[in-house]
């Protein structure tokens, strides 16, 4: 079960090439990498007028979008070359299958990456290999057929129709392991369900339609039946999207945790056997559930009793043909190109070597992240970084003491919260072992069968302490370019993807490094004290540790954050007004750079012979241009749109600056004066960690 909240990713990153990748054509990570350098300065920009591009105009200027990107900057930079990395491993992998030892990570992915790239085979075998999906699906003739239908779908990895009922860490004893009640996924990704609430005719909705239509007549029916099928499909997507809850409500655990008994829910969905949806997944009825959507239960009983069955068996075949369509023929690229283009203004889909990674990375991770860490991350990085943890944690520990806004019980709670606080560093130290899955030459089939084995191994967890598996979130997976607290164990992961130049680099002068990886690790420790990681105490339970006095103290500084978000242009004429949703982001982006900055100071002062002018900067200077070039990025008008109607995160650009004028350290760096552009005055201006 994913617990959308518990991830807070930090959609930044970077890698660079090992000798070994090197040596395999990788490009080095230079300026046009977003490497620090002068050289994507524009110095016509003053710095107190629009740092932004100061820092970064010439980049801007510079660099091109990719056509295959709807947005490209650091993170887009990243993945590109990890893309890089990959192909010589999976090549290789590839080649050796055939003769590696049956179960090893090797022939594992070599095969399931062999199986995607057979496109002839694939396209010869087209819609067969979910035929026995679609036809389950056409065998539903009541609810209670749909009951168990929705339970061996939820067995062997199809997509989350209707509802989701799956084990996880219990949000007020973590040591248990709980049944959580999710809503359904849609026929559109999650950051994508905004469109749902487009009129018809829109832009957005109509390519969806299309979409819809043009899958469902590749997948065999005629255009009348793929049209009545889209058609009511959307309606009963809007239906669903409407009673969930919106990204604020969402990202709040107190929101999610609604303890229920099984009989309480069976009273909101009295016509879904729920009892049936647990014999089928073989779950002993709990003393209560989680229900995480607690509007949700309602409007998908009033769904399911005004819609005819035929509908609601329409319905699921045509949500399977969506979830496996990428793994079938070929021929299911161009209405996908389609749905892009009126989505986020891109008409190019990744080439097939991406899109076989992507499949194996969502669905075979921790094996190909293996393959990935043994090759791209030597023990000496793991151990550098975990030293710049450590130099982080410190500077927050001095800081802590400083907190004068909190009273000196709450201060004392969040400095053993702090003291606490746990992190682990790229890669885990015992991987989930995979070897008994069967992958062979049929994609499909393989797919199904990781599917299953995962399902087992999360079943097996129920009745047992709640145990961790550290990098096996699809959010931190070793091979993903992120970094996520989650505040359930009150630590965090950095994968092996985000610790390499131009993120770290040992060759680099303290301030590149303490202000782009020591700010990320700043990041995610923040967010152990922001809106959400506030609810939840050192042990990772949820429970109020706040005085009454404190947490109104906290929820004004919260509230500077907001108000500075909603004036935000990201388009012009177009304000974000989603500042409660970034909120968390907002704060952990201000805690990150604050934290590298004040490790910075200290490490200068224990090594002055580092505390020089390098190209005319300052080491402060550096410090701050660093953070806003690593945020440079060209996109789409479209893809802004979508990301400021769902995420959590920012727009680059005010990402880029935003933060940086809550540090007085930064107005001395670059003389910006009151009536300045930068400048923001100082009763507007946040110090909360």
């Amino acid at each position: 079960m994913r617990k959308r909240w518990i991830a807070i990713i930090l959609a930044c990153a970077a890698a660079a090439p090992t000798a070994f990748a090197a040596q395999a054509g990788v490009v080095a990570a230079g300026p046009d990498q977003l490497a620090f350098s002068k050289q994507n300065m524009d110095t016509s920009v003053s710095p107190s007028t629009d740092f932004y591009r100061y820092a970064a105009g010439s980049w801007l200027k510079r660099v091109k979008r990719p056509e295959q990107h709807p947005g490209y900057g650091f993170f887009e930079i990243v993945l590109d070359q990890v893309q890089q990395q990959m192909n010589v491993l999976l090549a290789k992998a590839a080649a050796d299958a055939p003769n590696a030892s049956s179960g090893t990570p090797a022939q594992q992915v070599g095969t399931l990456y062999n199986a995607y790239m057979n496109t002839a085979a694939r396209n010869a075998a087209g819609i067969k290999p979910i035929q026995p999906f679609l036809e389950k699906g056409d065998a539903i003739k009541d609810l209670d057929g749909l009951a168990a239908y929705l339970a061996q779908n939820e067995i062997d990895g199809g997509p989350g129709i209707f509802l989701q009922i799956s084990p996880g860490q219990d949000f007020n004893n973590n040591t248990v392991t709980s049944l959580f009640v999710q809503g359904g996924t849609l026929g559109l990704p999650e950051a994508f369900e905004d469109v749902f609430e487009e009129p018809a005719g829109g832009p957005r909705i109509t390519a969806y339609r299309n979409y819809l239509i043009e899958s469902l007549k590749i997948a065999g029916f005629n255009a009348a039946k793929a049209t009545s099928m889209a058609d009511a499909s959307i309606a009963i997507d809007r239906a669903l999207h409407a009673a969930k809850l919106p990204p604020v409500e969402a990202n709040d655990p107190s929101k999610i945790n609604n303890a229920r008994t099984l009989a309480q829910l069976q009273t909101e969905l009295p016509n879904l056997n729920l009892r049936k949806i647990l014999g089928g997944l073989r779950f002993e009825e709990p003393d209560h559930l989680i229900l995480m959507e607690p509007r949700y239960l309602p409007t998908l009983s009033k769904v399911l009793a005004e819609r005819p069955i035929q509908d609601i068996r329409d319905y699921v075949k045509l949500r399977v043909i969506l979830a496996y369509s990428p793994y079938l023929s070929s021929d299911f690229d161009k209405p996908l190109i389609g749905l892009n283009e009126g989505l986020v203004g891109v008409s190019v889909l990744p080439s097939q070597e991406e899109r076989a990674l992507d499949i194996i990375k969502g669905r075979f991770g921790q094996p190909v992240s293996r393959l990935y860490s043994d090759s791209f991350f030597p023990p000496e990085t793991r151990r550098q970084a975990a030293e710049m943890v450590g130099l982080i944690k410190e500077a927050f520990q001095v800081r802590m003491p400083n907190r004068k806004w909190l009273s000196d019980a709450t201060r004392s709670a969040a400095t053993d919260k702090l003291n606490a606080l746990s992190f682990w560093i790229g890669y885990p130290d015992e991987w989930v072992d995979y070897s008994s899955v069967e992958i062979t030459p049929d994609l499909v089939s393989s797919l199904v069968s990781i599917a299953r084995f995962d399902y087992e191994r999360m079943r097996q967890k129920l009745g047992k302490p709640w145990v961790t598996e550290h990098f096996n979130n699809s959010h931190t997976l070793p091979i993903v370019v992120n970094a996520a607290y989650d505040p359930q164990i009150n630590g965090f992961e950095v994968p092996v993807a985000i610790i390499q130049a131009p993120m770290f680099d040992a060759q680099s002068d303290p301030a590149v490094n303490f202000c782009r990886m020591g700010a990320v690790l700043g990041h995610e420790m923040t967010h152990g004290f922001d809106w959400t990681g506030k609810q939840f105490d050192k042990t990772g339970n949820m429970k109020n540790w706040w005085t009454p006095k404190d947490s109104a103290a906290f929820d004004a500084l919260a509230g500077l954050l907001i108000t500075q978000a909603n004036e935000y242009e990201f388009l012009p004429g177009s304000r974000t007004a989603t500042g409660a949703q970034q909120v968390g982001e907002n704060m952990a982006d201000l805690g990150g750079i604050t934290l590298a900055h004040a490790a910075l100071r200290k490490y200068l002062a224990l090594h002055p012979e580092k505390d020089v002018v390098i190209d005319g900067q300052t080491q402060d200077q550096r410090c701050f241009l660093a953070w806003a070039q690593f945020w440079a990025w060209q996109g789409k008008d479209e893809a802004l749109r979508s990301q400021v109607a769902r995420d959590a995160h920012p727009p680059n650009a005010y990402r880029a600056t935003a933060p940086l004028r809550h540090l007085d350290a930064f107005y001395k760096a670059f003389g910006i004066r009151p009536g300045d552009p930068m400048w923001l005055a100082p009763e507007k201006r946040v110090e909360a960690w």
